[in-house]
């Protein structure tokens, strides 16, 4: 079934709200359409036009009250079921607050100090990916260590995107661990663990799609010490763990959150 999640600003917040509700279906159930920018009649009203041609069902999250009512309209006509995302919650709110809303599409992406916080997050992490700007790990409100492969990078962007400074380093058996970090006295450092099966999947993947030839890099024999290993690091430095083998990035990072205590994202 189409499902059309229509927005007047970049629509990210809505689909991402609409995927999660999604994962309580079965994969192939909705085919997902964003229809986003839509803040003028003209252009909501014409993607609309394409919506009546196609059908499905409609979810949105636009902020002005006749453009809500313009899809109300048009759905009714239709004969098209349509779910507002917005303004339900918003006039909770309201209600709870005595606070009347401002209706603003641009507040969603207000270029204030949050924002410049979360660029500065980004360029850091950036600057302090697998290993890199070692002399500066004390600037960081998070760092993520482990072997190859075990979703350091990714998570620490989406920590980033969120406001927080996030390095990580990547650890090998070869390779002697670099004092900085063994020497970080402030608890912000979380070690990354993963089933070594599903870790020689992820690097057998990567030497296949890079057509490298195979090493010990991929042999179950070193996968297993070189896990094994990073396990008995972490314990001995006494870094708190997460084990990675069935996590998404969103929930690990989530996670790295909570195990810190970190102040609240921005």
């Amino acid at each position: 079934m189409l499902l059309h999640v229509v927005s007047d600003s970049t629509g990210n917040l809505s689909k991402h709200m609409v995927t999660a509700f999604l994962t309580q279906f079965a994969s192939g159930t909705f085919e997902l359409r964003l229809w986003n920018f839509l803040s003028t009649d003209n252009r909501l009203a014409k993607a609309l036009e394409e919506i009546g041609k196609v059908g499905g069902a409609v979810m949105h999250a636009v902020v002005a009250a006749k453009h809500k009512q313009m899809i109300e309209t048009f759905c009714a006509q239709k004969d098209i079921r349509c779910q507002d995302m917005t303004g339900h919650f918003v006039d909770f709110l309201a209600s709870a607050s005595g606070v009347q809303p401002a209706a603003d599409v641009k507040a969603l992406h207000e270029v204030s100090e949050g924002y410049h916080r979360r660029i500065e997050a980004i360029e850091f992490t950036m600057q302090h990916d697998d290993g890199l700007g070692v002399n500066r790990l004390q600037e960081a409100d998070v760092i993520l260590v482990g072997v190859s492969r075990t979703s350091k990078t990714p998570t620490c962007i989406y920590l980033a995107q969120q406001g927080y400074k996030a390095a990580n380093v990547a650890i090998a058996i070869e390779s002697p661990v670099p004092d900085e970090l063994l020497s970080m006295n402030k608890p912000k450092i979380v070690g990354l663990l993963i089933d070594p099966l599903r870790l020689i999947e992820i690097r057998l993947a990567r030497h296949r799609s890079w057509n490298m030839t195979k090493t010990s890099y991929v042999e179950m024999e070193h996968v297993e010490q070189e896990v094994q290993w990073s396990r008995h690091l972490f314990s001995r430095q006494g870094w708190p763990t997460l084990d990675v083998t069935k996590t998404a990035v969103e929930e690990t990072a989530a996670k790295v959150v909570h195990l810190l205590n970190l102040p609240p994202a921005i």
